[in-house]
């Protein structure tokens, strides 16, 4: 908490945070001007959320900074392609536009949802509307990564050209690792909205791991979308993060409640808001 405060101390222009911070001198500073919601950059945003929310909504500078960065991510980021009009959020590098989106960056979809949930002045309010459907149009895209490769996987980040016959295009990077971002924003989304169309992507997206990842041992990584090819390895984040997300979305029987109870951290650890919390022996 106070590495994050000190960060809150900086003056980051619409509350976008660069990447790198120098920190061997007082005060810390900024070490670049990168701006990514993906690689690099993904949990801090991530965090100013939750950390307001399991700390029972009481410290308000997390949740005034997090409404700040989402307004300059909304503002500064997210852009719309063509011809399919998909939302998608872009970088910075040097203070340039990269339209490339990181499937790491599709946790953001449920993130807004979220922080639109649980925003102070009511689901209703501008603001909050905001937020929900941008999330709801980004959760879109996400699953739209999966829906238009061969092997319905989608690869590790895309390249948007307004100026191409189709919206996006997979970058050199063609891998699908077995990551969970986009199972984690429809599982939030369900949870939230009730809106089954969130459980028809997830079970697509299952129903494609099962057919190109699946093992004699286990699940492996597939080193490019639309060739299917097999890599020998899988990450630990798929037991832990999307296969509990896709398990999540489809049971009815959980006692998760993402507005009263629980709180994922970014590895998809439930835990106990502060306030519900056991106390210690």
């Amino acid at each position: 908490m106070r590495a994050l405060d000190e960060l809150l101390k900086l003056d980051a222009e619409f509350g976008l945070y660069p990447t790198f911070i120098y920190n061997s001198k007082q005060p810390p500073s900024f070490g670049n001007s990168d701006i990514s919601i993906g690689a690099m950059g993904d949990s801090f945003y991530e965090y100013l959320l939750k950390v307001w929310l399991q700390g029972g909504k009481r410290e308000m500078k997390y949740r005034h900074m997090y409404d700040k960065s989402v307004n300059g991510i909304i503002d500064k980021l997210v852009h719309m392609s063509r011809p399919n009009y998909l939302t998608y959020v872009a970088e910075l590098k040097r203070g340039r536009v990269v339209h490339k989106m990181d499937h790491l960056s599709c946790f953001l979809g449920g993130n807004l949802a979220l922080g639109a949930y649980t925003h102070p002045n009511g689901l209703d309010s501008l603001t909050a509307q905001r937020q929900l459907k941008t999330g709801k149009q980004l959760a879109y895209t996400c699953y739209q990564m999966y829906a238009q490769s061969k092997s319905g996987l989608s690869p590790e980040f895309v390249m948007f050209d307004n100026g191409a016959k189709e919206d996006f295009k997979k970058g050199h990077a063609p891998y699908y690792i077995l990551r969970p971002e986009t199972s984690e924003t429809l599982f939030i989304l369900y949870h939230l909205t009730k809106d089954p169309v969130y459980r028809e992507w997830g079970w697509e997206i299952f129903q494609a791991i099962e057919e190109h990842c699946k093992t004699d041992a286990g699940y492996a990584a597939i080193k490019d979308v639309d060739r299917m090819t097999q890599d020998n390895r899988m990450e630990s984040f798929f037991l832990a993060e999307t296969l509990k997300y896709l398990y999540l979305l489809q049971d009815d029987t959980n006692d998760i409640d993402l507005l009263n109870t629980h709180v994922f951290n970014t590895e998809a650890h439930p835990l106990k808001r502060l306030s519900l919390a056991p106390e210690p022996y």
